[in-house]
């Protein structure tokens, strides 16, 4: 596991940016699955920015996302909607193919079976994750097997908490399900990147790190993978006993 310690947001984004771009500059025909949320959203703008630069040439690459909110598709904080606003509809050049998940759809399953198609046509050069505070990946949340794969989740309280914070949104208005990747899909990828910013992510980052591997801390998994870059700024790094 390669890991990486910055200063702040700012050299986080651009450390997480950094890797993204070196993934497509090596392969313009690279299959890249991504998160979405808080800790890229600084590295998004900068990938907007370089595409339109022409700095950046994604024409011939594959983009897919690796969970979906189960709700209304145009609802503010789904997946959907996020990599449209602060991605799809800013950029000049669009990737070959764009793999998002549907969480309206009244059969879930049928869902789940279309997009393990998508998965298997496209294999992932990076695998783009982020960290939860209960440090789940995508919503594989605390107790999910280790060989779980593309499924359902209900979201535990503090994913909850954390939408509802990161979009402003009521109880009410909250989604409490996921469509989702399974650990065993993330594990496939390649390459996979995670970053972690701010205290709040400090306990998690902890666990993943230098905690037991078990299923109670799903990011510990990644210590087990031949190919994880961990991008964490100093906040998110102040509860480690080790120093990076």
């Amino acid at each position: 596991m390669r890991i990486i310690q910055v200063r702040d947001y700012k050299e986080l984004s651009k450390a997480a940016f950094d890797v993204i771009a070196e993934t497509l500059k090596q392969n313009e025909n690279a299959s890249i699955n991504t998160t979405t949320g808080a800790s890229y959203d600084g590295t998004f703008e900068l990938l907007v920015e370089a595409i339109n630069a022409g700095e950046l040439n994604i024409a011939n690459s594959i983009f897919t996302n690796l969970d979906e909110y189960v709700a209304e598709r145009d609802k503010p904080f789904t997946v959907y909607t996020y990599m449209h606003k602060k991605f799809y509809d800013l950029i000049k050049v669009h990737p070959k193919y764009i793999g998002l998940m549907d969480g309206s759809v009244e059969d879930v399953e049928a869902e789940l079976n279309r997009y393990r198609k998508v998965l298997d046509k496209y294999p992932r050069d990076l695998q783009i994750v982020g960290l939860g505070t209960n440090a789940h990946l995508a919503a594989n949340e605390p107790g999910t097997p280790f060989n779980s794969r593309l499924f359902l989740a209900d979201s535990d309280q503090s994913t909850i908490d954390s939408t509802m914070g990161y979009h402003n949104l009521t109880a009410e208005e909250a989604p409490t399900q996921m469509l989702t990747m399974g650990l065993a899909d993330i594990m496939e990828a390649k390459h996979i990147l995670v970053a972690s910013s701010g205290e709040r992510k400090a306990a998690a980052v902890k666990a993943a790190l230098e905690g037991p591997i078990h299923e109670d801390c799903p990011a510990s998994i990644l210590r087990t993978h031949p190919n994880v870059t961990f991008i964490m700024d100093d906040a998110a790094a102040s509860l480690l006993d080790k120093k990076y």
